[in-house]
């Protein structure tokens, strides 16, 4: 267990009304989580920041490859939503994949009450001995810190009851589900097409049965679990630089020249829908299901601008035809109206999702409910449907009536 603080200091005074704020924001519900992380001095675990960075609402980067950040420590908010999503009790044995500063492993030693075990594992070997370090100062001495890759699990201390990924690993790895008990949790962050959602998976002998969804941004996983999803620029066979990004599970999933075609601006027009999504995007609302909702078509991808030239400034949600003759694009620049390029077949099937959607009383992600099977289903229940997603499992999507 961590060591006693003064209630009167610098650094209590900050995490006290840190905490306070994480509760207020509901990102952490649990007394048993509250306590957790009221008894750990997170700035103990990131020693080179100031103590108000420290106590921040804030991812804290702790490692660069050039101007590209490959670690750090979460922002506080959405460790709390994992760490409440784990369901964790005294007695368990738990992996956590991605050691970072070791803040993490301390609030989950803290839940564990002294009883049971956990191991916390990173690629990175610099920054498991800085872990290490600052577990030890810390006072939590019990947590085992190992230089490995966590894609791969961790088998020597396996079966865990309990595994929480801390980096986007995209997709579910193989070694987690066989290292976990039956009846296990697996919290991880996932990707849905351009959307990072952190899902809490409950092991079932045939199926991970989803607990609970909430949005989230972590840095990749690395290691041999090297995934293809992600951002990839529209880029045309000109010097043009691209306008907008499409979030694909794999790079040969859309023609990009083609589709950099399709989006010129010239093709471009703006078109009512017909009601307004004021309030509904990712931009405005954390926890809208609007863009999840509209995935229940294979056609729907996210966009991202990525030049000031883009025609919206935020993230977007675009149906894109198959022959890539039409596509329609919805952003909260213009939340009344959509962007249409090429013929209007693309605008008619949105406006028929959008009727579903006002048709589910617009759900927040909250009942989004999420389930991996071994085994493609012979049928999918109503409001239900698959997600294409590049991996092992088929992936079945269903909001909670």
């Amino acid at each position: 267990m961590g060591m006693d603080a003064s209630e009167h200091s610098e650094p209590e005074r900050l995490r006290k009304a840190l905490v306070d704020t994480l509760v207020q924001k509901g990102a952490i519900v649990s007394t048993a989580v509250e306590r957790a992380f009221r008894a750990v001095p997170r700035h103990l675990f990131v020693p080179e920041a100031e103590i108000s960075i420290a106590y921040s609402d804030r991812p804290i980067f702790l490692r660069w490859e050039g101007e590209r950040p490959t670690s750090s420590s979460s922002q506080p908010a959405i460790m709390a939503i994992m760490a409440e999503q784990l369901r964790l009790e005294p007695g368990m044995r738990v992996l956590e994949i991605g050691a970072g500063s070791g803040y993490n492993a301390a609030i989950l030693s803290e839940l564990l009450q002294g009883e049971g075990h956990i191991v916390t594992v990173d690629i990175d070997s610099t920054l498991v001995d800085d872990a290490r370090e600052n577990l030890s100062s810390a006072g939590y001495d019990e947590v085992e810190v190992v230089c490995w890759d966590g894609s791969r699990g961790f088998s020597d201390t396996a079966p865990y009851e309990r595994i929480i990924v801390t980096a986007d690993a995209r997709d579910v790895s193989p070694h987690w589900i066989d290292q976990l008990t039956d009846g296990g949790v697996l919290v991880a962050p996932l990707w849905f097409k351009g959307f990072s959602l952190s899902v809490a998976l409950e092991k079932h002998a045939t199926e991970l049965v989803g607990l609970s969804v909430s949005p989230c941004t972590f840095i990749p996983l690395q290691g041999a679990w090297q995934r293809s999803e992600g951002y990839h620029p529209i880029q045309g066979r000109s010097s043009q630089p691209p306008s907008m990004s499409i979030g694909l599970d794999w790079p040969e999933q859309v023609d990009l020249a083609k589709l950099h075609e399709l989006l010129s601006p010239d093709k471009r027009e703006l078109r009512d829908l017909g009601r307004s999504l004021e309030g509904q995007f990712f931009s405005q609302n954390l926890f809208s299901g609007l863009f999840m909702s509209l995935t229940s078509h294979l056609g729907v991808f996210a966009f991202i601008p990525t030049d000031q030239d883009a025609p919206f400034d935020t993230l977007g949600y675009g149906l894109v035809a198959p022959d890539l003759s039409s596509a329609a694009i919805l952003n909260d620049r213009f939340p009344d109206q959509a962007l249409v390029y090429g013929n209007c077949s693309a605008h008619w099937e949105l406006l028929e999702l959008l009727d579903q959607w006002d048709g589910l009383g617009h759900p927040s992600i909250h009942a989004l409910k999420v389930r991996a099977l071994y085994e493609c289903p012979k049928s999918i229940p109503g409001r239900s449907w698959i997600i294409p997603k590049h991996s092992e499992y088929t992936w079945l999507l269903t909001w909670d009536s």
